[in-house]
């Protein structure tokens, strides 16, 4: 009875118990990896050894000893990685880990923050909303903390963007952009969104760190080495658009390949040509919807965060990735956590479905073949569309 109360006294009263118990899962996630001989780290791996190679002033692509987890991604990120290569790859491997966790669990307290702009949250809330939210995405960052991968360090950095114009500091915003698109060219998709948005600050700063940043690698390389590997790096990219573009593909997660599956146009996407015209219509109706979420922020305080909500859950539907990528899509999810007391039951029950689909394909609990089947039914891209859903309605009545 003491021991209870103790407890929930610090679950009221210290909003970083749920950070606690989250780190507490990382723990033990990590001890059942070591114990199963699962800890791999695959992509970190990848990562670490690429750091290595360019301290040396080595090539970074296309190394066939790498086999199935070669290097492809610009020479800037692998630079990102040097400070883990102070210790062996085995101590490493366990440093990101908890490096990692440490970013998980920042994403999730900033996305509270971001999602509570104008309204307060007691610490038991927080608390609350944080695990609630933790629940629903756990099956996206622990894949992520398996393999060691930077898709919640991306999440992180989008979430400091949107930090920043929030507090118009566009060096910020700019800096933060520029390094997360020489890691993954993810963050693009904000551009426009710039441009409509009259931040040109922002993408002044944008360009004037991605030149600095580009050309880091500079310090280990010659000029002309540095150019060889740039290239191989938009090689690899090349070969990597070249290899996702199959619209009809099980587990296609895209919204191109969703829509394309789920209705008679199944029959009739066949042809580069039609499904080159079908992506530019279906791009330019996004456009046009994202263009009107956007004209109807008049009266609303702090309009950016939804809007940059809408635009980071939009990079998994529209780049082929896998489900773990689908982690783009807390902010959305911590909104409509924060936000689920102004549904109507409709709505509820939608958006517990919503959440269910985003985030319900626990493999230990369906097995192989349910989970293999929700995945290549793209389950998670339906979850992600019925949310995204929401987030217009709560803009439409001028609540986010």
């Amino acid at each position: 009875m003491g021991k209870n109360s103790k407890i929930s006294q610090i679950y009221n009263n210290n909003s970083y118990f749920a950070a606690g118990l989250i780190l507490i899962f990382s723990i033990l996630f990590l001890i059942l990896e070591v114990y199963n001989g699962r800890f791999w780290q695959s992509d970190f791996t990848v990562y670490y050894k690429s750091a290595s190679r360019i301290i040396s002033g080595e090539n970074l692509f296309g190394i066939v000893e790498d086999g199935h987890y070669v290097f492809k991604y610009s020479p800037f990120s692998a630079v990102i990685f040097i400070p883990f290569t102070i210790f062996p790859l085995f101590i490493a491997k366990y440093i990101y880990w908890f490096f990692y966790t440490g970013i998980i669990i920042t994403g999730f307290y900033l996305s509270v923050k971001l999602a509570t702009q104008s309204e307060y949250l007691s610490k038991s809330k927080i608390n609350s909303t944080i695990l609630l939210g933790s629940l629903i995405l756990v099956v996206h960052f622990q894949r992520e903390l398996h393999l060691g991968q930077v898709n919640q360090l991306l999440l992180v950095m989008y979430l400091l963007i949107t930090a920043a114009i929030l507090n118009n500091k566009p060096q910020y915003s700019g800096a933060i952009l520029a390094a997360s698109i020489l890691i993954k060219p993810f963050g693009l998709i904000f551009i426009p969104y710039f441009i409509v948005k009259r931040r040109f600050k922002d993408l002044l700063w944008l360009v004037l760190f991605l030149l600095l940043f580009f050309f880091i690698p500079l310090l280990f390389y010659s000029v002309d080495e540095f150019k060889l590997q740039n290239i191989l790096w938009l090689n690899e990219l090349a070969v990597e658009l070249g290899n996702k573009q199959s619209l009809l593909l099980p587990a296609n997660h895209t919204i191109f390949s969703v829509i394309a599956r789920s209705t008679p146009l199944s029959y009739i996407a066949t042809t580069p040509i039609f499904v080159k015209i079908y992506q530019l219509i279906i791009l330019m109706l996004l456009g046009i919807s994202i263009l009107f979420f956007i004209k109807k922020d008049k009266g609303i305080e702090n309009n950016t965060v939804a809007e940059m909500a809408l635009l980071i859950s939009l990079i998994p539907l529209l780049s082929f990735t896998s489900q773990n990528a689908f982690g783009f899509v807390g902010l959305v999810v911590f909104i409509l956590l924060v936000n689920y007391p102004k549904f109507s039951i409709f709505d509820k029950i939608l958006c517990i479905v919503g959440f269910i689909f985003l985030g319900g394909n626990y493999y230990d609990i369906w097995g192989s073949y349910l989970s293999g089947l929700f995945n290549d039914i793209s389950l998670v891209s339906y979850g992600t569309i019925i949310l995204l859903g929401l987030l217009a309605k709560l803009r439409s009545k001028k609540l986010v």
